[in-house]
């Protein structure tokens, strides 16, 4: 560690911790201050009021989701505060004027990943205004998830023919008017798998009837992607040693007749993974596992796979937990400082998509905060609360708007020497290059990254 980012730690050991500790040898998060971090919670939410109101369809869909399980973390963590009371009653209003914003736009001029995130959004405001005893806007945006989000994706964008080679099926990420039929890459179709899973789940818990499409469809959505991962010479999963593996943006397959050769939308890099995929594929594959026997008994019921063995498939969704996690771990985290950074490939960082794909790394942490402290056995607080602190120490401390460069550009080359050692893909340290980006969705979709890290530090406390 160079005394540049020594320094910058110690100073933030000054305000995350208590002032005799040196955040350069914390290992254990239990000697976070509490009262610390719910101060710098408050005010980050804070900053977060005033950016997130801007024009961007699934940036809003998103970067809401991120404030919805960074509240219910605080809520959980401290029910009683007041200030956190002040946050939640302000998210009833901000869900009032999202569900307006939402019913404001075509859904035909919509891309088909766009109500994936806001199908996953809609459901944890539906637990949100349920709390706060809103259950007419919560009924409201239950059937703006099933009725709008869920139903869009299965008629737009599912591919319901059996004709797709090597794999059939899967999500195409096109427009829902048909004017694009997009390609069939990893967020478009991970979304999907999560929403079904949730939305079944969801009915279930709630006693009501016709969930079983749902099911259905996750259970479709699992084997599109099981058939990928077991046709190894694709590297549709990205094997980095030891059972470790990462899941590429996309998966491609370059021979005649082959339906997966589309290198555009946005163009595709040799290796090319983002971030905010291996979170939303560990976290559905894990609601997958809480409704295997719901799935068991209606194939049975259903004689909907004759080769299905329930054993076989427990096993195989928690090897690929076990061994996302492990990638993760492996080739996400910056061995010198342990702070999740996004891959380093141009694709992610460019003018063409940076934009979008900032904001991966908070969606990474959102995920990891929700399956706790050991996702797929793998313990993940120390490099939630380094990443957590980095961001913090990067903010602006007149506004508290976090910033999209947390890390040094030192550390930041070491990163892409190490994820370069180990794949033999990636290219050189980048900053992101989003100047052409609307600063106010920029300001959004930064301190959304942040309430992911904070909301993910307090699972840790």
């Amino acid at each position: 560690m160079n005394r540049r980012e020594f320094t910058r730690l110690t100073s933030l050991a000054a305000l995350i911790l208590p002032r005799q500790k040196d955040w350069g040898l914390i290992t254990d998060v239990n000697q976070l201050h509490p009262n610390a971090v719910k101060k710098q919670c408050i005010a980050a939410f804070k900053r977060f009021e005033q950016v997130w109101n801007f024009n961007d369809f699934w940036k809003r869909g998103n970067t809401f989701d991120a404030c919805l399980v960074f509240a219910d973390a605080l809520h959980k963590k401290w029910p009683a505060d007041k200030d956190v009371i002040a946050v939640l009653k302000s998210i009833d209003s901000m869900l009032e004027e999202n569900y307006r914003y939402f019913k404001s736009f075509d859904a035909g001029k919509m891309w088909a990943d766009d109500f994936g995130w806001w199908g996953l959004m809609a459901i944890n405001a539906r637990k949100h205004l349920l709390r706060s005893g809103n259950e007419v806007l919560a009924d409201k945006y239950t059937k703006l998830s099933i009725e709008l989000c869920w139903q869009q994706e299965k008629e737009h964008a599912y591919d319901f023919s059996d004709t797709a080679k090597p794999v059939p099926h899967g999500c195409r990420n096109g427009d829902a008017d048909g004017q694009d039929k997009g390609v069939k890459n990893t967020v478009t179709n991970v979304l999907f798998f999560l929403l079904s899973c949730r939305i079944y789940r969801l009915l279930s818990t709630e006693k009501q009837t016709g969930n079983e499409q749902y099911l259905e469809m996750a259970y479709h959505q699992w084997l599109w992607f099981d058939s990928w991962f077991k046709l190894t010479g694709y590297g549709y999963l990205q094997q980095l040693g030891n059972d470790a593996v990462l899941v590429m943006e996309r998966p491609t397959a370059f021979f005649d007749g082959s339906d997966y050769k589309n290198t555009t939308h946005p163009t595709w890099e040799k290796g090319w993974l983002w971030t905010g995929d291996q979170g939303m594929l560990m976290a559905a594959l894990t609601e997958l596992l809480n409704i295997k026997n719901d799935i068991a008994a209606w194939i049975m019921r259903n004689h909907a796979d004759t080769g299905f063995n329930s054993a076989v498939f427990e096993n195989s969704i928690n090897h690929y937990i076990k061994s996302l996690a492990k990638g993760v771990n492996l080739g996400l985290i910056g061995n010198t400082d342990n702070i999740i950074r996004e891959a380093p490939f141009k694709a992610n960082f460019g003018p063409e998509f940076g934009n979008d794909y900032l904001a991966g790394r908070g969606i990474l942490m959102r995920y990891m905060g929700q399956l706790g402290n050991k996702a797929g056995g793998v313990n993940f607080k120390k490099c939630i609360t380094a990443t957590a602190a980095a961001i913090w120490h990067t903010q602006d401390v007149v506004t508290n708007q976090f910033s999209p460069e947390f890390t040094s550009n030192e550390s930041d080359e070491l990163y892409a020497q190490q994820y370069r050692k180990l794949t033999g893909l990636g290219d050189p340290a980048m900053k992101w290059q989003i100047q052409a980006m609307n600063e106010q969705q920029k300001f959004g979709v930064c301190q959304s990254i942040g309430l992911d890290a904070f909301g993910a530090l307090i699972n840790q406390l």
